[in-house]
């Protein structure tokens, strides 16, 4: 009998013998051989059954299967969605936010940005076009954002005929903002959020109409003419992406807000973008293009096409900002992660800074993870016993919250100095180089067949980087950090405007834990196949808990 048939069976009373001591010699169920001071049999068998059938192959799948997603978990997911483009409000729970909306924030873009950029068609569909679109649209770019959330314009605090004066070029040239249009100005309206559920249903909303008007203040905002052109551009390139907003469950549709910001979650997809190894390979055909002259990269002679020239001009554009110390340098970037996510990176690990390490977000983060994965270990537990109904401990739900609270304050540190300029000059880096790589792949002697970014970026590391023939492995090192990149990223973001204090069960804490599930379990076996150190488990003396720990 399997263990299946065995715990199938424990569902129907079972009779056991007369108790000897009886006087009656009445024959009872298992049920009622115990009394109130102790467990019941059946209910202890189906325990140790529910256990073995977890532990053996057989029957349970150690991954939770996705549960159809109720009402109130896709109003949740659009909520978000909404929380993050900076067109609902943070609840009033936050203390980053204080019931707020999310703005854009002032920031110069790296020098040449919409150069070493112009690879990218935004319309394409491809991956390395896909990170592009996560992060950026092709517009015209405010270095300064003023007036948000009440703010101060700049009108009070510059001197008028400053303002006069650098209006000037801008006003002769011509100023195109991002078409807006699509946002959505007015709180969507309950029929719009439950399209295809059942109308009788009764559904939670996460919003109030009343406070839905951050994106009419977007689309009010009159573009900003200082800094000066001449001194700090106004590039055809800004923050406006579409990252890890989710589609519309039941119709599939694609959000139609945009992200315009950065937050301590991209620096966690930078980081192992890096670690991917993208920038390394770039600073081989940089160094070649310049120097070494053993790669034959066209200045722009060769081919008869305009591509060519396109290419040599943007690599010409590199040569010259790493010249001058404009580029995404090593230094500053493993300053960033060392200071915002007490993590290093290989390269980094060699420089020997001594900036201030946040240990907070490095022991943080990944506890996280543990105490996720310990939610639906007791998830998968409840439903293999058919006991609760599934429910985890309301324990384990406040300990999540906690860890949570404690990691949200660890995001402090993104806010100061230059960390959230060294990642968006990363992340900039990091695309182009994408865009160069796949643009040169054939050039570098990687096959032409190899067009995925999963086989011309690891070829591209093999030949480069280790000096060695194209070795394909069973980790593909660009899907793995990919995976961790993506799903760190996409589990951070939520965090940041999430109400975790709703500890409730089916509260909205619950809610989005079972909605994050895939990225949970995905981060954990990416990061296992990456490291050697799997998250859900203790780890083995002398093993770093975190690989690349500062």
């Amino acid at each position: 009998m399997t263990l299946d048939d065995q715990y199938n069976a424990l569902d129907q009373p079972q009779e056991v013998a007369a108790d000897p001591s009886s006087k009656s010699g009445r024959r009872v169920t298992e049920s009622s051989a115990i009394g109130t001071e102790g467990i019941d049999i059946a209910t202890l068998n189906k325990v140790l059954l529910g256990l073995a059938r977890i532990a053996s192959k057989e029957s349970v799948s150690m991954t939770f299967k996705a549960e159809t997603l109720t009402c109130e978990q896709k109003n949740l997911m659009q909520e978000l969605n909404h929380r993050l483009s900076g067109e609902h409000p943070i609840p009033l729970s936050s203390e980053t936010y204080k019931g707020g909306c999310i703005r854009p924030l002032s920031v110069a873009f790296p020098p040449s940005s919409d150069v070493l950029l112009a690879l990218i068609k935004s319309s394409e569909t491809d991956q390395v076009t896909g990170h592009f679109n996560e992060y950026f649209s092709f517009c015209s770019h405010s270095t300064i954002i003023e007036g948000f959330n009440q703010g101060e314009k700049l009108e009070h605090v510059l001197d008028p005929n400053l303002l006069r004066c650098t209006r000037k070029l801008p006003e002769a040239l011509g100023y195109g903002t991002c078409d807006d249009s699509s946002v959505q100005i007015a709180a969507p309206s309950a029929s719009q959020i439950l399209a295809n559920t059942d109308p009788s249903e009764s559904c939670k909303k996460f919003f109030d109409p009343k406070n839905a008007d951050c994106s009419k203040e977007y689309l009010e905002r009159a573009p900003s003419f200082w800094p000066s052109q001449w001194c700090l551009p106004s590039f055809c390139v800004t923050l406006r992406g579409d990252r890890h907003l989710y589609q519309d469950p039941s119709t599939g549709a694609r959000p139609t807000g945009k992200i315009k910001r950065l937050f301590i979650a991209d620096l966690v997809w930078l980081f192992y973008f890096e670690k991917m190894g993208i920038l390394q390979i770039l600073g081989v055909i940089l160094d070649d293009y310049a120097i070494k002259g053993k790669i034959p990269i066209s200045n722009g002679s060769i081919e008869k096409g305009v591509k060519d020239d396109v290419i040599s001009l943007i690599l010409e554009a590199m040569v010259r900002e790493t010249t001058l110390g404009l580029s995404s340098r090593v230094r500053d970037r493993d300053s960033t992660y060392r200071r915002c996510l007490g993590w290093t990176s290989d390269t980094g690990r060699k420089l020997g800074l001594d900036s201030v390490v946040n240990t907070a977000f490095n022991s943080l983060f990944h506890r996280f993870i543990q105490n996720a994965l310990d939610f639906y270990k007791e998830r998968r537990l409840a439903e293999a016993i058919k006991l609760g109904g599934g429910a985890p401990s309301a324990a384990t739900l406040i300990t999540i919250s906690d860890t949570i609270d404690l990691l949200k304050k660890s995001f402090d540190s993104f806010d100061y100095g230059r960390n959230y300029y060294n990642t968006l000059s990363g992340i900039v880096w990091a695309i182009s180089a994408m865009s160069l790589i796949r643009e040169l792949r054939t050039t570098l002697g990687i096959p032409s067949a190899y067009d995925q970014p999963y086989e011309f970026i690891p070829a591209a590391y093999d030949l480069l980087v280790m000096k060695r023939p194209i070795t394909p492995t069973e980790a593909n090192r660009y899907t793995l950090c990919r995976e961790c990149a993506n799903d760190a990223r996409d589990i951070l973001l939520d965090m940041e405007v999430i109400d975790n204090k709703d500890e409730r069960p089916g509260g909205m804490l619950e809610m989005w834990l079972t909605i994050i599930e895939s990225k949970i379990e995905g981060y954990r076996t990416a990061y296992r196949s990456l490291t050697g150190v799997d998250l859900g488990m203790p780890p083995a003396p002398g093993t770093p808990r975190i690989e690349q720990q500062a």
